[in-house]
């Protein structure tokens, strides 16, 4: 019941995740197609450091909540589940206030490093949103605990229609000022959306208070270290959450340098950064919506049966995941390699000009293998966290960050490479880290991968999907609807030939958010699955 319980809940998460996604991706598109690729580099500009600040602001302490909180009310102790959420709401106030101050002080700073000190006021209307996301994570781990995923999805939801609204209207209240001030204007809808979203769940939680009187009550039993235990289960998550945004820093510091140490003009290394951060890594992100909720799903389940003992089901269970990894992964990356100027071209067209629709996809292209490790990585450190090993996942992507850190320098500075060193150094990153996972994960569970099931079965499926979409090509359709059927081809001929091959199995679809109606839909259908 309680595996049923949390994929239940991965599912709302991953559905809500998803929409934001789509959402936010087509808001890209919009705001690209209003204040040009060098407005979206103004506007991309601040997330570094506003990612990173939020990490070390808030990060681990929302898994803490919703884990501290799910212990005292499976005992029966709301009171003391809602104490919980009291203090560790009063350290993020706080930790939030002295973040957003923080980077409103160091805007110019950041701004200059990052080879655009035009980009400043971005930093200072972005910062008041690192508070509201504070306060915001203090109520979602406590819903989370409770295992009531639906007010985090709602909020979610609220943000990404607040972004649009707001961001996109104060965008274009604000773009005849200049492209500068219309990225502010986005920006400043950001800051708007986390206000609403954290208003959202507040409201939620004033509801669910009103309506338990428990909650009021003092807690049966204290909590015993409440400080020592929220600590000790937040700074590791912490440590491994700064990993990320510390990869955008990177990419911030670097990017923009390097290229106007080639010889190109500041707006030139803009745009060339905008086509990257704006039009690009948003596509790459979109898959991983799917692998995350996997990595979610094996968390709990991996954590049970190592404390039932069960080695065998451990083994299962581990491999299962891993081989939805490889099987989403490749195919998400083959996809998206073949499909590269398509997409970009379907997407931007309007939005950019030629050359920044062809340099954005030769970036996508050589960037979609990032997808298939990026969804190891993922799922590799799900495995690992429910083995109680959060540490490896974080050494092996610290290691990948060093990598590409050193890539991007010596890369993006060769005059025949430029803004695509940036792409290559992603996809080693994402290889060093999804290796390290993996050599942990297969040590720590003793599981021995099947080429047939591994390499071989998503090889053969990969292979005949690049068949059904290169074939397409040649029908003449227009770009739009040459786009939809191949993609709708490809994934049609994917799943047919995994089933034929019995690349896929009842026990792999039920980790899957959505699973088992996946399952019941495939029965009946008649269509063989093991």
């Amino acid at each position: 019941m309680a595996k049923r319980s949390f994929v239940a809940g991965a599912a709302i998460l991953s559905v809500a995740g998803l929409l934001g996604k789509f959402v936010g991706m087509f808001y890209r598109i919009w705001l690209v197609g209003l204040i040009g690729t060098e407005g979206a580099a103004f506007y991309q500009s601040p997330y570094a450091l506003y990612s990173f600040l939020l990490v070390l602001s808030s990060a681990g302490l929302p898994t803490a909540i919703s884990k501290m909180v799910s212990e005292q009310s499976a005992r029966g102790n709301p009171a003391a589940a809602r104490l919980i959420l009291v203090k560790t709401r009063r350290i993020l106030f706080f930790t939030g206030l002295a973040a957003s101050l923080l980077m409103a002080a160091l805007a110019g700073a950041a701004a200059s490093a990052t080879g655009d000190p035009r980009s400043a006021p971005g930093f200072v209307a972005l910062a008041p949103a690192i508070f509201f996301v504070c306060l915001m994570s203090a109520y979602r781990g406590y819903f989370q605990g409770m295992e009531d995923m639906a007010p985090t999805a709602l909020s979610q939801i609220v943000e990404q229609l607040g972004k649009v609204l707001f961001g996109f209207g104060l965008a274009i209240a604000l773009r005849p000022q200049g492209v500068i001030w219309g990225a502010v204007g986005a920006i400043l809808g950001v800051t708007i959306s986390e206000l609403l979203g954290f208003a959202c769940m507040f409201i939620k939680y004033l509801l669910h208070r009103r309506g338990s009187k428990d909650l009021n009550a003092e807690p049966g039993k204290p909590v015993e270290r409440l400080y020592a235990r929220l600590f000790s289960i937040a700074i590791p998550i912490t440590i491994g959450a700064s990993a990320m945004p510390i990869v955008s820093i990177a990419d911030a510091a670097l990017i923009q340098n390097r290229l106007q140490f080639l010889g190109y003009s500041v707006e030139q290394a803009s745009r060339m950064y905008g086509a990257f951060t704006g039009m690009v890594i948003p596509i790459i992100n979109m898959p991983a919506v799917i692998t995350l909720a996997i990595s979610m799903a094996l968390v709990p389940v991996m954590s049970g049966l190592q404390g039932s003992g069960d080695t065998a089901g451990l083994r299962r269970a581990a491999g299962t995941g891993l081989k939805l990894a490889f099987l989403f992964g490749s195919a998400a990356a083959v996809g998206l390699g073949l499909l590269a100027p398509q997409i970009i071209a379907l997407l931007f067209r309007g939005s950019a000009e030629g050359a920044e629709l062809l340099l954005g996809g030769q970036l996508l292209a050589v960037l979609s293998p990032a997808v298939f490790f990026l969804s190891v990585v993922q799922v590799t450190t799900g495995i690992l966290q429910g083995l109680g090993k959060p540490f490896q996942p974080v050494i092996t992507l610290l290691l990948g960050i060093a990598l590409k850190i050193a890539l991007n320098y010596i890369l993006i500075g060769l005059p025949g490479v430029h803004v695509l060193g940036a792409a290559y150094s992603t996809i080693a990153c994402y290889a060093v880290a999804a290796v390290g996972n993996l050599y942990f994960v297969l040590r720590s569970t003793g599981l021995r991968l099947s080429l047939s099931a591994y390499i071989l079965r998503p090889a053969l499926a990969a292979g005949g999907m690049a068949l059904a979409v290169w074939g397409l090509r040649f029908l003449g359709l227009s770009p739009l609807l040459s786009t939809v059927l191949s993609v709708c081809a490809g994934v049609l001929v994917y799943g047919t030939l995994l089933l034929g091959l019995g690349g896929l199995s009842r026990e792999d679809l039920s980790f899957v958010p959505g699973g088992a109606r996946l399952i019941r839909l495939l029965s009946a259908l008649r269509l063989p699955i093991r």
